[in-house]
């Protein structure tokens, strides 16, 4: 049977090239976000590949709504040996003119939204004594940039708690790491942002995947808790 990884929050940059690459080492996966016509595409796409994809369309903010869908993925694929953390809403308002419901809601689904996946899957792996959960991480996660505040509190909860469950799950076999993004990924809506850019300015998500893969794969003797990836000429 095939190993099994979720992508919690999937979208067309990094989260699209990180199930790519799971697919080519041989991983079923499961396919969540909030869009069901969004994970049919990427799920068929995956299954182009040769892959098995279950495409779920859920709200990772709903306790109820995560649960569901991993209730699925543990009958259909099996239990989770990889989850891929990558959700967190991009939220960008002058903080006065910032509604608390907006605020609250892009916590919920960061933040919350990791609470529910992790307590998904950790008890398998635990009982395993093995598995990988990968939080995909930001500039925000480091510093907080004027505008984003919402963005920037659910990157920072969603590394304090990446730490607090690498500490306690560590000793247990369970690999929890955080995967800082520094930089602008390259897709369609980025490259029509900055249409001037030239190529070296953007992350290349089948790059970034590869680093993902890398963290996945190391061997226990040499864990990583954190690392980060940006372009060569990003400033830092």
């Amino acid at each position: 049977m095939s190993k099994v990884a979720v992508l919690a929050g999937a979208g067309p940059g990094n989260g699209a090239a990180i199930s790519r690459r799971l697919v080519r080492e041989g991983y079923a996966m499961g396919v969540l976000a909030r869009s069901q016509p969004y994970v049919d595409e990427l799920a068929a796409e995956l299954r182009k590949m040769g892959g098995n994809a279950l495409p779920i369309a859920t709200d990772l903010g709903d306790a109820e709504a995560v649960t569901k869908a991993f209730k699925r993925i543990r009958a259909e694929l099996g239990s989770v040996d990889v989850l891929i953390q990558n959700a967190a809403p991009m939220v960008h308002s002058p903080f006065l003119e910032l509604k608390p419901e907006l605020f609250e809601m892009a916590f919920r689904v960061a933040v919350m939204g990791m609470v529910h996946c992790c307590r998904e899957v950790l008890g398998d792996m635990e009982r395993e004594g093995s598995g990988s959960i990968i939080v995909i991480g930001a500039t925000g996660a480091m510093r907080g940039a004027g505008g984003f505040a919402p963005f920037a509190v659910g990157k920072f909860g969603q590394r304090a708690l990446g730490q607090s469950l690498a500490r306690e799950f560590g000793p247990k076999g369970i690999h929890v790491a955080h995967v800082i993004i520094d930089g602008v990924i390259e897709t369609p809506a980025t490259r029509k942002f900055f249409p001037d850019k030239d190529p070296t300015f953007f992350l290349q998500p089948e790059d970034i995947a590869d680093a993902v893969w890398h963290v996945i794969d190391q061997p226990r003797s040499a864990w990583s808790q954190e690392i980060d990836l940006r372009p060569f000429g990003e400033r830092f």
